[in-house]
Formats: structure tokens, sequence, C-alpha cells
């Protein structure tokens, strides 16, 4: 499998983006495997490992030590142990952005980290309400949307099941005056049918066939449809495992 290439292990894949500015993959690579921190077990230093760059992306994994308690019986009395795991997330950097896959721990270190190494400003990516609704206007089937009012209305955060424009005479969204928390729907995309959950967060959720296996473009393509007023660039990479109809 190539570098840029993620295979879907269940039947879902969720990912956050960061920006960083770009000019050079190769010189990025080296930058951040000159200064950044390397994760180390011992010291319990978080920090990047099994890092690799080939055509024009950086992949790789960001861990660290988190600790957690077990509670338990001995001699009669409960007795508390804390216990260290390592959690991680994959990153995957192309000059368009950096995609995160794993633990929202290592992911919130990694944006100080990639920006303590590179020297440039690092940030998280989130969806305004004018990406909300692009997302909403591009869905083939529509499943659910969640909607917030100002905190003075009487309706502060309602759950809807297809557009809000199917709402309009039961007052219950404040006109130009609310926010689009998340999204779920259908959407169509060069790998097939998929379902589509969106966050204001910035987090996307594609509900998949097991194995399927998604590169850079697929990635890419799905942001710009979240993202770009022009919609995305057509891709030409229906590859094994995509399904024709929705796979759930």
């Amino acid at each position: 499998m190539l570098i840029d290439e993620i295979e879907v292990q269940g039947a879902s894949l969720s990912f956050k983006c960061l920006s960083l500015k770009i000019e050079d993959i190769e010189k990025t690579f080296n930058t951040i495997m000159e200064n950044g921190d390397i994760f180390d077990t011992e010291a319990g230093t978080p920090g990047f490992h099994d890092c690799d760059c080939d055509r024009g992306v950086i992949r790789g994994f960001y861990s660290n030590l988190a600790s957690f308690n077990v509670e338990f019986y001995k001699e009669g009395l409960m007795t508390k142990e804390e216990f260290k795991r390592i959690e991680s997330v994959e990153f995957l950097i192309t000059p368009e952005r950096i995609y995160l896959f794993g633990k929202p721990g290592p992911s919130k270190l990694i944006e100080m980290a990639l920006s303590a190494a590179t020297g440039e400003h690092v940030e998280k990516i989130e969806f305004d309400t004018q990406c909300m609704n692009l997302v909403q206007s591009r869905l083939t089937v529509m499943k659910s949307i969640v909607v917030e009012n100002p905190k003075d209305k009487e309706i502060r955060r309602a759950r809807l099941s297809g557009h809000m424009e199917d709402y309009e005479s039961y007052n219950i969204v404040e006109p130009n005056n609310y926010d689009i928390n998340s999204i779920s729907g259908i959407i169509e995309t060069p790998l097939g049918a998929m379902k589509l959950s969106v966050d204001k967060k910035g987090k996307v959720g594609l509900g998949v066939k097991k194995g399927l296996i998604i590169n850079r473009d697929n990635l890419n393509w799905i942001m710009d449809l979240i993202t770009s007023d022009a919609g995305p660039a057509p891709i030409n990479t229906l590859v094994e495992g995509a399904s024709e109809k929705p796979p759930f």
C-alpha cells in the first residue's frame, strides 16, 4: 500500500484537520525530524515516531503516555493504582492540509509540537455556518441536522430530520441568527456512496465499507466538498472496496 493510502479497518473513518504553511514537503519533514521531540516510553516524552516522507506527503505517528487509575480490593480495602498507556494519533501531512486520525489527547499535543518544530503557526480547521450550509446543499440524502439558536430563545437546540427549509413553518430556527452544530447524510463520491457526518468543531466522519482504501486525493475531495464554494474537482480514483450504495 502506498504512503498516501489509508485502509479503513472497520466500517467508519473519522479525522480532523490542521493548517500549516508548507512550501517544501521534504524540507518540512527534515525540519520536524531535526527539531521535533522523539517519542520515548522510558522518559515519558511525547513525540514523533515511525515517520516517512514520499510521494509529496509526510506520514507518521505522534504518541504520548496517558495515566489511568484502576480500583481493586486488596486485603479487604479498596486500593487505587496508577497505570500508563500509549495513546497515538496518525497523521498525514499534505501541501493542502494535515489530516489527523486517532485519539484526541495526542491530537491536541501534535498541534503544539508541529508549531514548535517548524516555527510556523498551526491552526485547527473548524467549520463555520457557511461551510455547514454548503455541506447541507451537497448531500444526496439528508439524514439529520443539529441547529443551535441564541441563548435567549425558547428552543436553544433542535435535532431535525431533513433540510432546515422543511421546518420553516414550525418557527424552530431563528432566521439569520443560528449555528449549525452538526450534519449527517449521504454523499456520492469518486469512491461510491458513503455516509458523511460533520460537526462545527472540525470532526469529519465517513461511513464506508470495511477494507476501503482512501488516499490523499479522496480526503482532499471530501474537504473541498465541505469548504470550497466551487466544490471539489473531479478525480478518477474508484478503487476496489468502493460501493455504489450506502454501506449501512
